[in-house]
């Protein structure tokens, strides 16, 4: 008889906690997005066609945007996505890739340059902060070496801060 008195006890005390001010609004969060925006170019130029497929850091597939005629683009992410993200498009004679690796960073462009770095990274182990700067390094080593200009033509801002560089 012990145990049934405690167990309606147990059930009156948590229904009572589960009541409240119903005349209260609740408040119910909308899905939040992150925007991130860039240009697409390859070796030739601008990329002004194509389909910009955005995955998450497990590789499922958030969202795609559409090129059309134009090489800027802009892309809504969930705020709960899984960083670090891989944008890529296929453009005249590659796919070029950039990686994004959280939601501070807004602009990211996907060019050549940045292609060089995705594929460095994987080669690595994977999209970590160490492994992007470090290949962000030998891209731009890489690409000094190859077409003997000082540039790091492809880039926009350091290419270093957003992987968590020397900065």
């Amino acid at each position: 008889m012990k145990i049934f008195f405690k167990l309606i006890g147990l059930t009156a005390l948590l229904m009572a906690s589960g009541c409240g001010d119903s005349s209260s609004p609740k408040v119910t969060a909308i899905g939040k997005t992150d925007q991130i925006e860039g240009i697409v170019a390859d070796r030739d130029g601008p990329v002004i066609n194509g389909d910009i497929v955005v995955k998450d850091k497990n590789g499922a597939i958030l969202t795609t945007v559409k090129l059309k005629g134009d090489s800027r683009y802009s892309v809504n992410i969930p705020s709960n996505a899984a960083y670090p993200l891989l944008l890529a498009i296929p453009a005249h004679d590659e796919v070029l890739e950039a990686v994004v690796m959280d939601p501070a960073a807004v602009k990211q462009d996907i060019t050549h340059m940045s292609s060089l770095v995705v594929r460095a990274a994987r080669d690595m182990g994977g999209f970590t902060k160490e492994n992007m700067a470090r290949a962000a390094i030998g891209a731009i080593s890489q690409s000094k070496t190859s077409s003997g200009s000082k540039t790091s033509a492809g880039f926009s801002g350091d290419p270093t801060k957003q992987y968590g560089g020397w900065h």
